[in-house]
């Protein structure tokens, strides 16, 4: 059609270009730079704001350098995703520190954050560790062999094959 063409609104006879225009005079947001456009462009990064401020909470705990310990101690991190590393190796009769670093929060779904590091063979070894915390544990392993250690607090505990992993001791 012609933008010629006349067509009927609101009983006045426009063509459909002044009829376009007349939309965007009711429509005061369309306008590129009217007021209400502003508006939504502070609205909008406002918003962006919010979003990106609520994110960088959240993954803080996460982001965080890890605290300083003993320079000896082998850490372990304990997540929903498991034990990492899931193999340590270690010395008969020779002291083991390890370092346990648990970036969970207690919003965790399954156990509230915490997590566990137990080997029944060796004295029912058996350390917990809180949500968003550091804590060293130091023992000595009193026989040779390869002992499972797991997390039995959350994510299906033995079940889970990333909550498990190996201690290895040699003489």
């Amino acid at each position: 059609m012609p933008t010629s063409e006349k067509v009927r609104t609101t009983g006045k006879n426009v063509t459909r270009k002044e009829a376009r225009n007349e939309s965007l005079r009711r429509r005061p947001g369309r306008k590129p730079g009217s007021r209400l456009s502003g508006l939504r462009a502070a609205t909008f990064g406002l918003t962006v704001l919010v979003v990106l401020g609520t994110a960088a909470y959240f993954l803080w705990p996460a982001l965080k350098p890890l605290e300083e310990g003993n320079p000896g101690a082998v850490t372990v991190q304990l997540s929903m995703a498991g034990f990492a590393p899931f193999r340590i190796e270690a010395k008969t009769g020779e002291p083991l520190t390890l370092r346990f670093v648990n970036r969970d929060t207690q919003f965790h779904t399954d156990g509230g954050g915490w997590h566990q590091f137990a080997i029944d063979e060796l004295d029912s070894l058996d350390v917990k560790v809180p949500p968003q915390t550091t804590k060293e544990f130091t023992f000595t392993p009193g026989k040779a062999g390869e002992f499972e250690f797991y997390c039995d607090v959350c994510c299906g505990g033995r079940e889970n094959p990333a909550m498990v992993g190996t201690l290895a001791v040699r003489s």
